[in-house]
C-alpha cells in the first residue's frame, strides 16, 4: 500500500477521488443535449480532460436622467421555469440609444475579428451573430421603424457601433371631397 500510513485497503488518493468522479458522471448524465457543445475533451500530456463552459450569465443596469432604469440580461444561458437553458450563443452586452432621428447601438464583442461579425438589419429589428468559437448572438427589437439603407456600422477594439436613421412618420395630404 504505497503512501498509505493508516493501513487502509485503498490508496487515500483513490478514496478522495471517487466522490468527485461520481459527481461529474451524474452531472454529465443529467446535462441537457443543448449544453453538449459547452463540453469539450482535450488531450494533455497527462491524459484526456474535459472542459466545461464557459457558462456566462449577468445583467447590466443603465440609468439616463428623466428615464426609467433599464436592466438587460447577457450571457449564453438563461434562467427559466424549466431550469437553465442555453441561448443561440453568448449574448453580448448591448446599449441602445434612441435619439430624435436615429438609433445608436453599441455592442461589446471582445476578442472577435471584424470579419466574423454578421449583421442582419430589418425595419424593426437587428440580428447580430459571430461565426468564431465565441459564438455571440443578439436579436434586438427596435421600438420604431428604421431606414435599412441608412445603416452605418464600425468595429474597433471589440466594440461594434451601429447607427440607423429612423423613418420619418408617414405624412399625408388632406384632400377635400367635392
Amino acid at each position: 500500500m504505497k503512501g498509505n500510513p493508516f493501513g487502509w485497503d485503498r490508496d487515500p488518493e483513490d478514496w478522495l477521488e471517487d466522490p468527485f468522479k461520481a459527481m461529474i458522471k451524474r452531472f454529465e448524465e443529467s446535462t441537457p443535449s443543448e449544453f453538449k457543445d459547452l463540453v469539450r475533451e482535450e488531450e494533455t500530456p497527462t491524459g484526456t480532460i474535459r472542459r466545461y463552459g464557459p457558462f456566462v450569465y449577468g445583467f447590466s443596469y443603465t440609468a439616463e436622467p428623466g428615464k426609467e432604469p433599464v436592466f438587460q440580461e447577457f450571457g449564453n444561458i438563461r434562467p427559466s421555469s424549466r431550469g437553465i437553458l442555453p441561448s443561440q450563443g453568448r449574448e453580448p452586452l448591448v446599449d441602445v440609444m434612441s435619439e430624435k432621428d436615429k438609433f445608436k447601438i453599441f455592442v461589446e464583442l471582445p476578442g472577435v475579428d471584424k470579419d466574423e461579425v454578421k449583421l442582419n438589419v430589418a425595419e424593426d429589428s437587428i440580428e447580430i451573430r459571430t461565426n468564431d468559437e465565441r459564438k455571440f448572438y443578439k436579436f434586438i427589437d427596435l421600438d420604431e421603424t428604421v431606414d435599412v439603407d441608412s445603416t452605418k456600422a464600425s468595429y474597433k477594439n471589440g466594440i461594434l457601433t451601429i447607427e440607423l436613421d429612423k423613418k420619418l412618420k408617414r405624412t399625408g395630404k388632406e384632400v377635400k371631397i367635392d
